[in-house]
């Protein structure tokens, strides 16, 4: 009989957890939407947002997205990630000038989900996080206005949070917020 375990899927364990993130404001404050979180390379991220606004039953933001690629170290009961980059996004008016863009999406959307994520991490019992991160952030980004490698097909704010993460195999218990 043997003792090997499950390799240890990063994508299944972050959406587990993503799941349980309490919802956030609209940009213009009057709905409560569900984070979306997906994962890929640019090219899956602008046919992911793609479908989802051809869809039109509900907005894709706020956006969790794990952006590919990044290297997973395993042992037997749990994965470290190094380096793991996630992209918070909103939908923005490119019209907005700094000012108000923070006002309106950065303070009241991203920012917000972005703590909302360090608690999960911090309070998860299938995590190791130090609580150190790289935060860059991008205002009224787009691929037409960027030639960085990380830019979508549509015009957000966002913010790229790159952090080291170990998830065990443990079972998820409640997370309270």
């Amino acid at each position: 009989m043997s003792n090997t375990k499950n390799v240890i899927k990063v994508e299944e364990r972050l959406a587990e957890m993503f799941k349980c993130l309490p919802e956030s404001v609209s940009v213009n404050g009057n709905m409560r939407l569900t984070p979306i979180f997906g994962y890929g390379d640019k090219k899956e991220l602008n046919a992911f947002l793609k479908i989802k606004h051809t869809d039109r039953t509900r907005t894709p933001y706020p956006l969790i997205w794990l952006l590919y690629p990044y290297g997973e170290n395993h042992s037997k009961t749990n994965v470290t990630v190094n380096g793991l980059s996630l992209i918070l996004a909103t939908q923005t008016n490119a019209s907005m000038g700094n000012v108000e863009r923070m006002n309106k999406t950065f303070n009241k959307v991203l920012f917000p989900l972005l703590d909302n994520i360090n608690k999960l991490f911090i309070r998860a019992n299938i995590t190791s996080y130090n609580e150190e991160f790289e935060l860059t952030k991008y205002p009224n980004y787009s691929d037409n206005e960027s030639a960085d490698e990380h830019a979508g097909i549509f015009i957000w704010d966002a913010l790229k949070v790159d952090l080291d993460l170990t998830i065990t195999d443990n079972c998820l218990k409640n997370i309270r917020f």
